[in-house]
């Protein structure tokens, strides 16, 4: 080793932190010039690995090399399409619609066909409160299911209702069926779980003052976890697995005229649709084909980085891959139909950025190369690359580095290389036997609605889907243990060549661990969304002889109820009144009842939570417009903690723990009250608790139990009306019957056995009162 040849390694290094840090600072100074240093260390890279690793130790061996490197070369071609899209930041243009000399006519078209009622009721809301003249606004309900219950609630909500004899062509046929009974200048595509915001037509309509624009397209965003988020328990820490497509890359896109259509939260242009035949079919992704071919004819795409609705993510593991392996087929249908590299209108730039979209979903192939290739070294000594360890770091380092900076400070916090990383490692063999077989049999395969709005009560570990992970731990496992063997014992090993292997595999080894994590499915116990909330609101009681209200903090809501906490000294006052209604501003009162009421010993604060009763279709859509434009729309999209090591900790910290349903309606006092129980059988029971309530009687005299009863010492540890927690040194018997007594507190009462839970030496035991 010579110092001399340090020079390149230590003075790109140093550049590439210094940018760094510059451009944190002064972003249009220094962003250009570090992702230029980045991309010529990347391409100094890959010509040192094409003329000096490739290795020529038998003809397998170079056919492995080949494949390594040819799969880093297409990395780089996508790293320079990256870097070309965020190369400088996409200019905002808002057109207000007051700037309209007319406004135009517009129809929303929300297309469904099994998705739950609820769902639906959400996005109709969402559509009832759009700022824009009602006058100059429809809304469809496009139903592909011919469902009357849908009908009904159309009519419900008073929109129109649209259904079709033919279901050819899924969701685009649905809608060129409604193309052909809608008369709008402007035509608003919504999936059945999207709920637009408010301003979603203000800032959109304006944009079409340009008469060459086809459609405006506005981000996917979620308000529900996907897979990854909830499974992982990382919903505060991690943003939605499509949040940087959806906003950085599409933003890129719009520079070049390239904004792709997503099939839902856009705006398009009627003329421009009928000037190509309507939304095109023959694909199970008609959006990226319709948007693909309104731009060969030359008309503008627009893109708005706000978000202006939102939606559910896939709510399981299967479910997400399901939706993947539809769109991964999709794009490879797409490109034989209407390959972007020969289809007529297109610029150099759209036929780039449309054909790299497309070799992307061909990542699975690629992830599971850089995965097999450390492993079939160390297990059967067949060479990916011939090199040294202290060779490698001199050329890989600086690129490595410079990715890893260059995206860091691109992505903004809304995703790090770790769980891009995880992403890829935990969908590669499902989607790379997606696209081969797209690729090569063309297997006929059916539009699927992914499923939305479902609950589930138990864990449920996807193994189907992970076969190939488990495979690949375990050999990493036997690829380690080998290698020991190897050094400890037969003393033949070559440490420079297989220390960068075993980095690789371990680096790998994350990225598999994590990915099972997210295949264990969580479960999903309430079918809508809780939204944080946080503000001020008024409980309002009542009883037979007078009314009172009381300010409480409402924690979360959803559309059918919320949780609210409020101080336990101003609760005790009203704890016999029933809850009538809940005040919010600004949506008014909304009838309510009690469903569960829990203490919080650590603030002293009760909280509580309620359902909705009969909501009037006013009030609900009050609630919609409160939920998703005054809270759900100010989330957050920036990852925070969410680094290996702390997400696998997380996920073993608390994914034994089984939630507990709240039930209790009754308040309960935090207490110590020394007191006994006295286990007696069944038969005794009654004359046995007569017997000593005239005992313990301050009235009564004080004699002795003509029964001689187990007696045992108890503390109370908390009391409501319906019953109590006991600390005990020994168990009970679930749904045993008992007789409690701490007097002058409590007087002896029957009680019953519902719960207990050991911890340490003690036991907690929960008992209902029977009389």
């Amino acid at each position: 080793m010579s110092y001399s040849s340090l020079i390149y390694p230590a003075s790109v290094i140093n550049l590439l932190i210094l940018f760094f840090f510059l451009s944190l600072k002064w972003e249009n100074l220094f962003k250009k010039p570090l992702i230029l240093i980045c991309w010529l260390t990347s391409m100094i890279y890959l010509i040192w690995r094409a003329f000096f690793t490739l290795p020529s130790i038998g003809s397998i061996s170079f056919a492995a090399g080949m494949v390594l490197w040819i799969t880093e070369f297409i990395g780089f071609l996508q790293l320079c399409v990256f870097y070309i899209l965020v190369w400088k930041p996409a200019r905002k243009k808002e057109v207000p619609l007051k700037s309209l000399e007319k406004l135009p006519m517009v129809d929303v078209l929300i297309v469904t066909y099994n998705e739950p009622l609820d769902v639906l009721r959400r996005t109709i809301a969402g559509c009832l409160n759009l700022d824009y003249p009602k006058e100059r606004l429809n809304i469809y309900i496009c139903d592909d299911g011919s469902r009357e219950t849908v009908e009904k609630l159309a009519g419900q909500f008073h929109v129109h209702y649209l259904k079709r004899e033919d279901h050819s062509f899924a969701k685009a046929g649905n809608l060129n069926h409604a193309l052909q009974h809608t008369s709008g200048e402007f035509i608003v595509t919504l999936d059945a779980d999207m709920v637009p915001l408010a301003p979603f037509l203000q800032r959109t309509i304006g944009l079409f003052s340009d008469p060459e624009v086809a459609f405006v397209q506005t981000p996917q965003a979620f308000y529900n976890d996907d897979p990854y988020q909830f499974n992982t328990f990382s919903t505060d820490h991690l943003p939605n697995e499509q949040d940087f497509f959806m906003r950085t890359l599409q933003a890129g896109k719009a520079r070049f005229n390239a904004v792709m259509f997503v099939g839902s939260n856009a705006v398009f242009r009627r003329s421009a649709l009928e000037a190509i035949g309507g939304f095109a079919t023959g694909v199970i992704t008609e959006d990226m084909a319709t948007g693909m071919i309104l731009q060969a004819k030359k008309f503008r795409t627009l893109f708005v980085g706000d978000v202006l609705a939102m939606g559910l993510a896939p709510e399981s593991w299967g479910d997400m891959l399901k939706q993947r392996d539809r769109w991964c087929r999709g794009n490879i249908q797409c490109a034989r139909k209407w390959n972007p590299l020969t289809l007529s209108g297109l610029s150099f730039m759209q036929r780039l950025l449309y054909i790299d979209g497309i070799v992307y979903w061909f990542f699975g192939i690629f992830k599971l190369v850089y995965i097999l290739a450390p492993l079939i070294y160390m297990l059967f000594g067949v060479y990916f690359l011939k090199t040294d360890l202290y060779s490698l770091a001199c050329f890989w380092l600086p690129s490595f580095l410079g990715s890893y900076l260059t995206f860091r400070l691109v992505s903004r916090g809304q995703r790090s290389m770790t769980w891009s990383h995880i992403y890829d490692t935990s969908m590669a063999p499902s989607l790379a036997f997606s696209a081969l077989s797209e690729l090569f049999f063309r297997k006929k395969l059916n539009f699927k609605v992914t499923p939305k709005g479902q609950n589930s009560e138990k864990r449920h570990f996807h193994l189907s889907t992970v076969m190939p992970h488990l495979f690949c731990l375990i050999m990493t496992a036997a690829a380690f243990t080998k290698i020991g063997i190897d050094y400890f014992f037969f003393h033949n090993l070559r440490v420079n060549e297989v220390s960068f292997n075993l980095f690789w595999a371990f680096y790998n080894m994350i990225g598999l661990a994590l990915s099972l994590t997210v295949a264990v499915n969580r479960p999903r116990f309430r079918r809508g969304e809780r939204f944080r909330v946080n503000r001020p609101g008024r409980i309002e009681f009542t009883d037979e002889q007078r009314n009172a209200s009381l300010p409480v903090t409402i924690v979360d809501m959803s559309d059918s109820g919320a949780r609210l906490s409020f101080a336990s000294d101003h609760f005790h006052e009203y704890e016999q009144f029933a809850i009538r209604s809940l005040a919010i501003d600004p949506i008014g009162t909304l009838p309510c009842r009690l469903v569960w009421l829990s203490h919080k010993s650590q603030d002293g604060d009760e909280s509580v939570g309620i359902q909705f009763e009969e909501l009037s279709d006013r009030q609900y859509s009050r609630v919609i417009h409160y939920l998703f434009n005054i809270v759900q729309s100010q989330r957050p999209f920036l990852e925070d903690k969410t680094g290996s090591v702390r997400t696998l900790a997380r996920f073993l910290r608390k994914s034994f723990k089984v939630p507990q349903a709240l039930k209790r309606q009754n308040l309960r006092r935090s207490v110590h009250l020394d007191g006994y129980i006295f286990r007696i059988p069944e038969t005794k029971i009654s004359r046995a608790a007569m017997e000593a309530a005239v005992a313990f009687s301050d009235d009564g005299p004080r004699r002795p139990f003509t029964i001689d009863p187990e007696q045992k010492p108890v503390v109370i540890k908390d009391i409501s009306v319906s019953g109590c927690q006991i600390l005990t040194t020994f168990p009970l018997n679930l749904n045993e019957t008992i007789v409690l007594n701490a007097k002058p507190d409590l007087g002896p009462v029957k009680a019953e056995v519902r719960w207990q839970k050991k911890k340490f030496r003690h036991y907690f035991i929960g008992i209902k009162f029977l009389s």
